[in-house]
């Protein structure tokens, strides 16, 4: 079991890579979300930890996308390749009915852990339900990328299938 402590170095060395990025960390029961920033202001760091926050899920060509919408501008929009997980992981990943997901805020120039936050996703078992269809698809993360350039994050806010909001 992994420890996450806010002003300590993420502990997923893989993920620390210095660029700015947001990924998605599969786990066997959902997913969880690091968004890795360069000079993390201190109004990011107060939206992304307990401002109001939404989630809206997008879906295009059967691929679903996460898009965390934290005001003020500040957003990411995300997707998982199924394709990639092995049988017997995409079985114990589709049966769980987990529906959370911890996002991270990390200092991508030093690889500290700046802020989480846990959210409870209403539409989990649709997003899950998009994934399934990946099984045995190739065209995955080139899609993801024709999408992602077609769509702004804005725009797949607009065309969302579901949206579960957060805070005050």
């Amino acid at each position: 079991m992994e420890v996450y402590r806010v002003g300590e170095l993420f502990p997923h060395e893989q993920f620390c890579t210095g660029k700015e990025q947001h990924v998605a960390i599969v786990t066997d029961r959902f997913f969880n979300v690091l968004m890795s920033l360069n000079r993390i202001s201190k109004r990011e760091k107060e939206l992304f930890s307990s401002g109001k926050l939404s989630a809206y899920l997008f879906e295009q060509k059967g691929i679903p996308f996460l898009v965390l919408d934290f005001g003020e501008g500040f957003s990411i929009d995300m997707s998982i390749d199924a394709s990639m997980f092995d049988e017997e992981f995409r079985r114990e990943w589709m049966a769980s009915d987990s529906n959370l997901i911890t996002l991270f805020l990390v200092e991508a120039s030093t690889g500290v852990l700046e802020a989480m936050r846990m959210i409870a996703l209403g539409f989990a078992d649709e997003f899950r339900q998009l994934c399934s269809r990946h099984a045995r698809r190739t065209d995955i993360e080139k899609q993801v990328r024709l999408i992602q350039t077609a769509f702004t994050t804005r725009e797949m806010m607009t065309h969302a299938r579901a949206s579960t909001r957060f805070g005050a």
